[in-house]
């Protein structure tokens, strides 16, 4: 017989006996289970929260920031360099002839969450062409505000994630009332957790004197290189444009690594646990089976064969505790919408959604093939390791 078929006889064998090992199946199958479950759900807050900060970014859409700072809060563009801005040819023009771009003011404004916290999401004051700039955006619930005004109109995530933000409610501002007039969506992304407003509106009533960023749409993404090239020539701009993702991708960095650290971590410590039980557990099962496994050697069985229909045994169980792991995670969180931590008002909050991507899936899986390998390997070689006739005589 075979390697192989030798490997798939002795595997059918241990497979067909294990209800009568109940015990020590079922501790590897609920670790395993355990260790997937809160692995995928704690690593679907870093994949939610970088696909919601990716959304719908766009390469020919430009951020536009004062040179030296890393964040849209931290710049200050002069009106006239906004005009010196808009003024380039490689901006793209709405159906009335002007350049789409936005000029905007970022402030927070604070909320209170659906369980009674204090919060802050950002405030954004947006040009007219807010809608040109971003297509994506649409006005589900109301109108759009009005230039002068003292109107808002907020994300849908933040409307259903805060207290406060219904239709035609007024949220409080350290410089009085805004009436909400306006729900908008569309996408998946940051601008569903904020606040937007008129920017010159905003920026009169905070007397502010400068807008923090600019963002633009280009006429195809490739002319970026010429749009840079434009604002290099006015001396007067001392500006740096950034495609969209790599912005988003910039400011974005530090949380997503640190969500990705955490998630690991957990998994990681939770991995090693289900290892040390699976270890446990083969050790007490290759104990118990030792007079089969002798017998399986006596009768021409080699060594590797009874190894590999161990090892499978293991990974079959551990990927049985995977589907499970995977079924409670997706049941539980997938699409469960959160928002980052912190209350500071210089921390505003993203509303996002939990996301169990197919790549997560893969990455459960491949843990759970590792404890199943390592859990089996080591016992089946201590078994194999022990001469058949002395297990018989033990026996």
């Amino acid at each position: 017989m075979s390697a192989a078929r030798q490997i798939l006889a002795l595997s059918a064998i241990g497979l067909h006996g294990i209800p009568h090992r109940k015990g020590n199946s079922s501790v590897i199958v609920i670790g395993t289970a355990c260790v997937v479950a809160v692995l995928i759900s704690v690593l679907a807050i870093s994949v939610g929260f970088e696909r919601t900060i990716q959304g719908d970014a766009r390469p020919d859409r430009v951020v536009v920031l004062s040179k030296g700072v890393d964040s849209e809060s931290g710049g200050s563009i002069s009106r006239e360099n906004v005009g010196l801005i808009q003024s380039a040819p490689e901006i793209k023009k709405n159906a009335d002839g002007k350049p789409i771009l936005s000029a905007e003011v970022v402030l927070v404004a604070p909320v209170v969450r659906r369980n009674g916290s204090d919060a802050y999401i950002t405030l954004r004051g947006a040009g007219e062409r807010l809608f040109d700039l971003r297509p994506e955006l649409k006005i589900v619930a109301g109108r759009m505000f009005k230039p002068g005004l003292r109107e808002l109109i907020v994300g849908q995530a933040a409307h259903m994630q805060f207290q406060g933000l219904e239709l035609g409610s007024a949220l409080r501002l350290p410089e009085g009332d805004w009436t909400i007039v306006g729900i908008f969506a569309g996408g998946d992304n940051v601008r569903q957790s904020e606040a937007i407003a008129y920017a010159t509106t905003v920026m009169s009533a905070y007397q502010l004197d400068a807008f923090n960023s600019a963002t633009a749409l280009l006429i195809r993404p490739d002319a970026l290189g010429a749009f840079k090239d434009a604002l290099n020539r006015e001396p007067s701009l001392t500006v740096e444009a950034l495609p969209e993702p790599e912005y988003l991708a910039m400011v974005s960095q530090y949380i997503h690594r640190l969500l990705k650290t955490v998630a690991y971590a957990i998994g990681g410590i939770m991995a090693i646990g289900a290892l040390f039980g699976a270890l446990n557990t083969m050790y007490s099962a290759m104990a118990a089976r030792s007079y089969e496994i002798a017998t399986f050697r006596a009768l021409g069985f080699t060594p590797s064969a009874v190894l590999g229909s161990v090892v499978i045994e293991a990974v079959l169980l551990s990927l049985a505790g995977a589907c499970i792991g995977i079924g409670i995670a997706y049941a539980a969180f997938n699409g469960r919408a959160i928002n980052t931590l912190g209350g500071s008002r210089w921390d505003s909050q993203l509303v996002y959604s939990l996301t169990i991507s197919p790549s997560l899936v893969m990455v459960a899986t491949a843990v759970a093939c590792g404890i199943g390998i390592l859990g089996g390997l080591l016992p089946a070689i201590r078994a194999v390791r022990i001469p058949a006739a002395e297990a018989l005589r033990a026996n």
